[in-house]
């Protein structure tokens, strides 16, 4: 019975071999479509409330803008959410290298560099 006992506390250790030593390469690419989903779903939130609640819709002209605006805005949000989910689940290194290169594409557009 002593064997056992012993053999119980030892395997609770974690080994060395569990831990992990070389960070994951494409941690950042990961971090970058979770923070460009996050920014794509509050510009389609924005974008789809204020149209719909502020613009009043006088007459068809501005009524078919209004639908137009919502939509984008809808598009937006349903983009940022993909992205969020690409990010959050394990998939493939190159379909989060392409989720990535969507997302510095986004970056770049809402942020423009300054010179």
């Amino acid at each position: 019975m002593p064997e056992h006992r012993g053999a119980a506390r030892n395997d609770d250790q974690p080994e060395l071999a569990d831990v992990d030593v070389f960070p994951d390469p494409d941690r950042g690419n990961q971090q970058l479509c979770l923070d460009a989903g996050r920014a794509l779903v509050l510009c389609g939130v924005l974008v789809a409330t204020i149209t719909t609640a502020f613009d009043p819709a006088d007459d068809a002209a501005a009524a078919n803008t209004t639908r137009t605006r919502a939509l984008l805005g809808f598009l937006l949000w349903i983009l940022g959410v993909c992205l969020c989910l690409l990010a959050l689940m394990p998939a493939a290194p190159w379909v989060v290298r392409a989720g990535a290169a969507v997302a510095a594409t986004v970056r770049k557009c809402l942020y423009p560099p300054v010179n």
